[in-house]
This record gives structure tokens, sequence and C-alpha cells, in this order.
């Protein structure tokens, strides 16, 4: 008897959930399993809609098992929105990796057999990785880890905000370099299910990839050429009546007839309300939430803006003796450091009873959250205290209180006396929620089941945050985008953040964070170029930054500035694409404030101006903690000998970055050379750093391309496209770096007798002895003489497949690329001008993501092979250790 015969869905769901599935997630996964994927899926809260997460996976292995030809995407990109400060999808996505990677554990020790058969099914898909489930999320070690970059036949999960995720498809990822931008936009645009959570919430988004897809589904003259196009599920727990369609994908009346939905559908959330005037909103929400501290229950209440918490735990401290609610008041705001924001989830006792359903306090505690705890969070409350904000936001915190329905809970809704004219959606909020209907026992119930009703009805939307404009997506724009290897500002390439959020009036933004090293950039006066380098190697981290309105950040500088003793005291402003300016506080202060706006703001870490809870405080006077350091210190040498550590040695540090410094002149004493000098944990070969990369045991450049060869037969073989393409990739591997035989590629990596190698050994690899020639061009030229190549049908695809393969070619290579050892300035410069050309054809015929993931089946061989052959120098950023 085969396996599939005993792997019921019920069986496979509960393996990675723990729980039993609805009735809906059943109907889900069959419509899966038949690649019938429904454009939107509207759930209401509290059901599970996060679900589709494993849904998807079990799925995909039964459609494995069972031997289907055409399967789902292997990649599901789960999109969050930005206001998340801490996702759920992020944990149910590391739990499953867990569960997958190790079912030997004794935790889910009675899921063992049917966790050991995911585990070696999603395994048998997979060429380079020899792992189960590649897996990248918003926070923590997993963050970039590269996995699900690294093998394209590896199911992987993405878990990201729109701007992560959404520049990435545009081509435009943030804090990407050139190179890896076509591959991250391949395999993001390419064989990926993208599913867009609270997809009511980012409206412009949504559109965004409507309008991807349809472009995807009409680029190409022939059905085959067509490969992986990317599909879409839209979640939402509270959608429109005129965004639903006979197609989407809802509860049923059978669904509703199950007595474990009913339950939740009818949860007992009894509103009440209260006019306040304006100015004491806040303390009458502390009011109402001190009544609960005798009953031992959960209370979370939401807030309009960090202000207002702030002032709304100040308010709560005064009514219940602080002495006695320390310990059981906590603050989430999206304005905080992401560094706090981890330490909250991971130990603050408060914010874990609120994710604890079951869990009973002894006494009872509060968590107070602006926006950024209503979404992707899940919580469950035993009441609730708030403002008013829109519909969609009242729904979407109506839905953190008593999930299950085994609670007899209240929500308290502060009104203020006057709402501003200009947000008549507030109003209209308002009114929808006046009007509703009493019970039997005079009450006002706003379980989910009445905000069902409530958003089928006409108009409702004018109660919902206003859709902002959309830009236009034209094919001009797409092709500017995909132009990756432009460095240069392009004329009419515009700025992608507009597309992904619509034209809005939102206030700008700037980011703070603190660092060690702006004190000693001061005192050596190092230059801003050498600041930008410095950043491109110690980059900022996303648990780093603070992030606020341009505004209120601009106040707090000001309050900094007041309590500085220095005239001097510096600052680094990073822009958007990391250029760095060195500049005295009090300079920037006499700029206009829009200076600021969308910019990057390094304090040093001695600035304080920062509370304890990770919000940005310009009173705060305590010395702010460098979170960088903790994984990535730095230290002044006066010598490079690779062999200086941390006063806190940490085990597998390795010094991997130096900066020279310059003293002071000074006319009595010679000048000592001293470098700042950054330490990290041993780095694994990567996609955007080979020129760290040198050869354990340098493998000959012949060895090297026939093991690429075969790697890409191997993934081709696996990833399910048409026999003339997988033929094209296999001769590209072939062909790839033939263009190293060259002298002065030799010379460059320290080989100057012998055979070609294709790795550098014991030293980093000498780029100024290139000047500037690529071997890829060379690869190319060698190729486009080869008899069988010029007659083969693929011809074009082969040799841009050649020529892209480290991100050159979309659609140029720089003038000094040429290969002058072998060819003719002539031969070059023609072959330079059809590789513009020869890139226009392919895009067209495979469009602009179809191309990039058949480049990126190459890269991925070519990786994966590197991967074996190298490790990362001690000290990498020169040519030759100076010492």
């Amino acid at each position: 008897m085969k396996l599939r015969a005993m792997r019921d869905f019920t069986s496979l769901f509960k393996s990675l959930t723990d729980h039993s599935p609805f009735a809906w997630q059943e109907r889900l996964f069959k419509d899966l399993v038949e690649n019938r994927i429904t454009h939107s899926c509207n759930i209401p809260t509290g059901l599970g809609k996060t679900s589709v997460i494993p849904i998807w996976l079990v799925a995909l292995v039964t459609q494995i098992d069972r031997g289907y030809e055409q399967m789902l995407p292997r990649r599901l990109i789960y999109i969050v929105n930005r206001r998340t400060v801490v996702d759920q999808a992020t944990d149910i996505v590391v739990e499953m990796r867990d569960r997958i990677k190790e079912p030997d554990k004794q935790k889910w020790k009675e899921h063992h057999s049917t966790l050991s058969f995911i585990k070696e099914t999603l395994i048998g898909m997979s060429v380079v990785n020899d792992i189960p489930l590649a897996i990248s999320t918003l926070r923590g070690e997993m963050a970039d880890n590269e996995e699900w970059k690294a093998d394209p036949s590896c199911p992987a999960i993405i878990v990201g905000t729109v701007d992560m995720i959404g520049s990435k498809l545009l081509f435009s990822g943030y804090g990407d370099g050139f190179r890896i931008r076509p591959h991250h936009a391949g395999l993001i645009g390419q064989d990926s299910l993208i599913v867009h959570d609270e997809a009511h919430l980012t409206p412009t988004f949504g559109q965004l990839l409507d309008k991807i897809s349809a472009v995807q589904q009409n680029e190409g003259e022939r059905k085959e050429d067509k490969l992986r196009p990317i599909k879409i599920i839209e979640l939402s727990a509270t959608p429109q009546k005129n965004l639903i369609s006979e197609k989407s994908f809802s509860l049923t009346n059978e669904d509703e007839q199950d007595e474990e939905v009913k339950k939740r559908l009818n949860a007992p959330k009894l509103l009440h309300y209260e006019i306040e005037d304006n100015k004491k909103i806040e303390e009458k929400i502390a009011a109402l939430a001190s009544k609960y501290e005798s009953e031992n229950v959960k209370v979370l209440i939401y807030v309009h803006s960090p202000e207002s918490a702030k002032t709304v735990v100040s308010q709560l401290k005064k009514i219940i003796n602080q002495n006695t609610i320390d310990g059981r008041i906590s603050l989430l705001t999206g304005t905080m450091r992401g560094y706090e924001r981890d330490q909250l989830v991971q130990s603050d006792s408060v914010y874990k009873a609120f994710l604890d359903h079951d869990r009973e306090v002894e006494q009872s505690c509060y968590l107070v959250s602006t926006s950024a705890g209503e979404v992707g969070v899940d919580f469950d409350a035993d009441h609730m205290v708030c403002d008013l904000t829109t519909l969609d936001s009242m729904i979407q915190r109506f839905g953190r209180v008593n999930r299950k329905g085994n609670k007899h809970s209240n929500i308290d809704v502060v009104f203020p006396d006057k709402i501003d004219d200009k947000k008549p959606e507030i109003k209209n909020t308002k009114e929808i929620l006046e009007r509703l209907e009493k019970d039997e026992n005079g009450e006002i119930n706003v379980n989910p089941k009445v905000l069902m009703d409530i958003l089928s009805q006409e108009n409702v939307q004018k109660a919902f945050n206003s859709a902002p404009h959309v830009q236009p997506l034209t094919d001009i724009v797409l092709d500017y985008w995909s132009l990756t290897s432009i460095k240069d500002e392009l004329p009419g390439r515009p700025e992608i953040a507009s597309f992904l959020h619509g034209l809005t009036n939102d206030l700008p933004e700037t980011y703070v964070i603190w660092r060690e090293e702006v004190k000693h950039f001061v005192d050596y006066d190092v230059p801003d170029e050498s600041i930008e380098e410095w950043f491109q190697e110690r980059r900022i981290e996303s648990h780093e930054r603070l992030r606020d309105w341009s505004d209120r950040v601009y106040r707090e500088l000001q309050k900094i500035g007041k309590k500085s003793k220095e005239e001097n005291f510096r600052v680094v402003v990073l822009s958007g694409d990391g250029k760095a300016e060195k500049i005295s506080l009090n300079a920037l202060l006499k700029k206009k404030k829009e200076f600021i706006a969308f910019r990057t703001i390094v304090l040093p870490a001695e600035a304080g101006g920062i509370t304890k809870e990770g919000i940005l405080d310009g009173n705060q006077k305590d010395p702010a903690l460098d979170v960088a350091s903790i994984e990535r210190p730095i230290k002044i040498v006066s010598d490079l000998n690779g062999e200086e550590v941390p006063s806190k040695p940490k085990e597998s540090l390795k010094l991997t970055y130096f900066l020279p410094l310059k003293e002071a002149e000074s006319e009595d004493e010679e000048e000592e050379s001293k470098y700042l000098v950054l330490f990290k944990k041993a780095e694994q070969f990567s996609f955007e750093n080979p020129k760290k990369c040198v050869a354990i045991a340098p493998p000959t450049l012949s060895q090297h391309i026939k093991q690429v060869a075969a790697m890409e037969e191997k993934i081709v073989q696996k990833v399910g496209i048409p026999e003339n393409i997988k033929e094209a990739l296999i001769l590209a591997a072939e062909w790839h770096d033939k263009g190293k035989d060259r002298l002065i590629w030799q010379e460059a990596i320290y080989n100057k007798n012998g055979e070609p190698l294709a790795k550098s050994r014991k030293k980093v690899m000498d780029w100024r002895l290139l000047g500037g020639y690529r071997h890829e061009f060379g690869s190319l030229l060698d190729a486009s003489g080869d008899p069988d190549i010029d007659k083969h049908p693929e011809k074009d695809l082969i040799l841009h497949l050649i020529a892209a393969h480290h991100g050159w070619a979309r659609p140029n290579f720089n003038l000094n690329a040429f290969d002058t050892q072998n060819y003719t300035t002539n031969e070059n410069e023609k072959a330079a001008q059809e590789v513009m050309r020869r890139f226009g054809r392919l895009q067209l015929r495979f469009g602009r993501w179809g191309l990039a993931w058949l480049e990126s089946l190459l890269r991925c061989a070519d990786y994966a092979v590197s991967k074996e052959e190298t490790t990362i120098n001690n000290v990498s950023t020169m040519p030759e250790n100076p010492q």
C-alpha cells in the first residue's frame, strides 16, 4: 500500500498545527490540490485564515505524492501589512519548519510518522538544499538566510511586508545590489503563490499584484514561453461588499453549522460607547480600563498614536498604584526600535499572556497598543477599551477580543465629542456603530457574525480608510525597472514607493539608529565616501531601526541638541540610496524639517535619546545600546594580524572588515597606523559577496564548468520547463565561465602558471588588475563563435544566460568589460551592441519575470557548486593583507 493512502488531509494538517481542521480548510485544500486557486479568500477573524500556509504545504506534498505533473507554485510569499510589529505568520512558519526538520522530537512524537513523510517528500523536490523547507521571515536569524534564493526547486516560504516583497518583485529590492535584483525578481515573480494578507488595508498593492499577473498572462507570443507565472490569493477578514465576487472563497451555510465555528462567529463581544471631550479621551480610556483591576483579566487598550499610548500608560499608573501595576502593563507601538520589540515578544510576561488564549492571569494585566497591534498578531483579550478610528481598523480591533467565544467580553469605545470634517470616514464609522441594534438582553454585540452583516451593507467603504490614488503601471515603467545593470540614475525610471502604496497624504517618516562608530568617524574625520563603504559592510539590520514620523523625530533631535554640551556634536545622515553625510546636529536642525524625510539618522550611542521600551525620547540622557555590537562588535587596532578579538570574545568571530583611520598630525611623534575593524561570525558563501570568497582547494576551470553543468541538469529536470529551454540552460552552464581562462583573470587570482583555475587560492581576488574586464563577456564572445551554438534554435537564450549570470547584460556591459586579449575592438563593440538587442528580444518573448527566472536557474547552479568550493577569507576588503 502506498503512503498516500494513509495520509488524509486531517492527519497532515494536524501534524503541522496540532489542530483538527475546519470544514472550510479542507475545502480550500481540495481546491489547491486540483490547482483551483481562488483570487480572494474571505474568512472572519478567529477562524484561522493564516492556516492557508500549512494548507498550501499539505496540498503541495499531496500533489507530489500522487504524481501530479502540474503542481502548485513551490514558493509561498506571505505579505503582511507594514504596520505589523510582530507577525503571527512568522510564528506559524517557524513552528512548521521545526516540526518538519526534526520529526523525532518528543514534543510532537504522536505525529512522527506523518512529519517524516512530509520531510522525505519535500527533500525529494530539492536539488541544492539539504533542507525540506527553506524559509525567510520578518525577524530573527531567518530574516535573510539566503535559503529561499539558493535552490529554485526547493519549497520555500517567505514572510515579508509590502515594501520588502514589493520592491524585490519590481526589480528594485531595498538594500539589494544590482547583481541580486533580477535574481530576487525572478524567484518572487515566477513559481510563486503570493498570499496578500489583510488585502483591504493595502488596496494599492493588491491592484499592483493584479496588474503584474495580467501583464504576465499577456507577455510572450507562445504559450510554452509563459513559464511559471505568479498566482495570487487575497486574504481578508473584512471584505467590502463591492470587492466580493461569486468566485470568492467564503464560509458556506454548512461551514457555519459547525459547533466550533458557530461559537466563534457568535462570541459575546458587547459594545459600550461614551462621548468625551477630545482633550480628555486618554484619561477616559485609562479610567474605563482601571475598572477591571479587581477582576483578574487581560485588558487590551487601543489608541491612534504613540503619544496617546504613553499618556494612557501614565494615567493608568496614576489611577492604579504604580508599585502594584509595574510588571502588569506593557506598551506596543510601531515606533519602537526593533530590538526592544523583539525583546517584548520573547520575554515580556504581559505580551505573552495575550498570546496564550487559554491562560488565566492572577492579576489584571494591560497591553496598550497603537495600530501596530491590530493586524498580524494573535492576541486574545478578555476585554478591550479603545478610541474611535475607521471601520476597517475597528473590525481588526474587535477581532482581538474573545476570539474563541469562550468568554463574555466587553468592548468600551470612547467617541470624541467633535470629529474633524477632514475625517468623514471616522464620522461614518461612528454612525454605523450607533445604528447597531440591541439584542433581547439590551446589548449591542459586535461579534464576527454581526460584522459580516455590516460589511454586506451598501456604501460601507465610506467608513473605511480612503484608498490612495494608484500610479498607472505602464510597460515603459516596468521595462525601466528591469534594466538593472544600468546603475546610474536613469531619466524616466521612477521611485517605486508610490506604486506600492499609492499617492498618499501620509506624513513622511524617518529612521533613527544608534552606533558606536559615529564617535570614531568624527574623532578621525573619516571621509563620507569611506562611511558609505562602512555601512555597506556593517549593514543596518531591521532590529536596529526606530521608525517615526519625521516631525516627531525632528522634535526629539532638538531635545538631544539642547542637552548636548558640544557645539560640534555630529551625526551621520544616510539617504535612501546609501549616500552618507557627516554633519553637526546643529547644522542639521538649521535645515528645513523636510530634509530628514525618508532618511536614516545615525546617532552616536552616547547621545542617548531612547527609552528602555525602545521609544525615541530626546530627554533620555543614558547612552543608547548599540544593537549592532551584540553580534558584530568593532574595535580600534594598530595592526591587522587577524588575531585580535573583541573585549568580550565570542565563538567564531573573525575580523572581516577594516577602515584605515587618520591620526591628527603631530610634530612630536611619529604617526601610528590605526584601523577601525569589524568582527563578524564566520560567513558562508553569499550571492552578494563573491569578492570575499577564496577556494579551500581551488578547482580547475574545466572541473568547475563541468560540475555547474551537471548541477544545472539536475535543477532543470526538477522545475518543469520545456525541453528546448532545459537544453539551452545546460549549454549555457557549459560555457558560462570560459572567459576566466584569460591571462589577466588568472593573474588576478594569483595563478600565473599552470592550468586555469576557477577560484582564487589563499588570497581574495585583486580586482584592480582586471581593469574592468568581465569574464562572462569573454565567455559570451567565445560562445558566439561556436558552430553548434550558432545553429541552435535557442542561440539567443544561451548567449544571454552566459552574459547575465552575474547580473550584467540587463541590458548592457560597461565598455571596460571588453576582452581585449582575444578579440578586436570592433568585435567587442558589435558583441556589446548585440547584448542589448538580445535582451530586448528575450524579454519580449519570456516576459520580464520569466527571463529573470531563467537567469536565476543558471545562477543557482553556479552558486551551489561555488559554495562547496569556497570559504571566506579572514580579512576581506583588500586584495593583499597589509601586514
